[in-house]
């Protein structure tokens, strides 16, 4: 990433969050590192960004117009990108996956390999990222396939489904299903509403499991505390595996063995969140051989989901 665009994603976070302490939570880096960084840049640029007096805090006027101009800049530079990406691209030798970020550290290694396996010459770009951002790449011709979970919803885009997995919830004690001894996975039918008002890991938005997951609070009117926010699914069921809260996972992410006196695991019914898993392409690139190819083997690898 080069100077530009850190400035710009610092000033992004600073705008939208208010306070140059809750942006820097949300970015990761330090309070003391990033009020440097922005008075550092102020300085070599002879200008005011930020006026530190409104709360919340806001761009000044030429702020404002320096923020436009980079993010110009940006957009400019990524449509040249990937202008010459397409030029350099062989689209009979090679293929473009993208991958719900969420869902990559367990689908991905076994899809690579498959494929890999059985067409050696292929050569293999991967893209990780929220689901609404791959399907964006997706309909802008960015990537040419895209494992990720239902539902879609641009007619633009055709699918095969991959599989089904089951969805689990880990909990801990904040929430009133839990026992201290129970080292089983519980699947016995059990009242929604007693995970209301629970600790909650999610993740962050524009994932497609976290939507799938907001719609079926939203249905059930489950009032849920959120506690934590993280970008991956492992991270949130490592976490929820120690204890730290509670958090929905599909199959893929269950571990057979889990520490009762730090969580319980609970089976979500099929029919209260129906997940499915699927590999999407663009219909214009349907008869494409490499899609062709890439779905074919997708859809005949055994993926565990639980």
């Amino acid at each position: 990433m080069n100077d530009t665009s850190i400035l710009l994603n610092y000033l992004r976070a600073i705008t939208a969050s208010g306070s140059i302490s809750a942006a820097a939570r949300q970015l990761y880096i330090s309070q003391p590192y990033l009020s440097r960084y922005i008075h550092e840049k102020e300085a070599e640029l002879g200008i005011t960004l930020l006026n530190r007096k409104t709360h919340p805090i806001s761009l000044t006027d030429g702020g404002a117009k320096y923020l436009q101009g980079i993010k110009n800049l940006d957009n400019q530079y990524k449509s040249l990108v990937s202008e010459v990406n397409e030029m350099t691209y062989n689209q009979k030798a090679n293929i473009r996956i993208g991958i719900n970020q969420s869902i990559s550290s367990q689908l991905l290694p076994k899809l690579i390999a498959h494929y890999t396996t059985e067409f050696p010459g292929r050569k293999v770009f991967v893209k990780e990222g929220p689901s609404s951002q791959m399907e964006d790449q997706l309909l802008n011709h960015q990537i040419d396939v895209h494992v990720r979970m239902l539902p879609i919803f641009p007619n633009e885009i055709m699918y095969q489904e991959l599989c089904d997995s089951p969805v689990y919830l880990i909990i801990n004690r904040s929430c009133p299903l839990y026992r201290r001894a129970n080292d089983q996975v519980i699947t016995a039918d059990f009242p929604l509403k007693e995970i209301g008002g629970s600790d909650m890991i999610f993740l962050h938005s524009g994932s497609g499991f976290m939507r799938l997951i907001e719609l079926f609070l939203a249905n059930n009117k489950l009032p849920l505390n959120q506690k934590y926010e993280v970008k991956y699914l492992e991270t949130a069921a490592n976490m929820a595996y120690e204890g730290l809260g509670c958090t929905f996972v599909p199959g893929m992410f269950l571990h057979e063995t889990f520490n009762p006196n730090k969580c319980n695991v609970l089976k979500i019914p099929t029919d209260k969140i129906p997940l499915k898993l699927v590999v999407s392409y663009l219909k214009d690139s349907a008869l494409n051989e490499v899609v062709q190819e890439f779905v074919k083997v997708a859809t005949n690898t055994a993926i565990f989901t639980g």
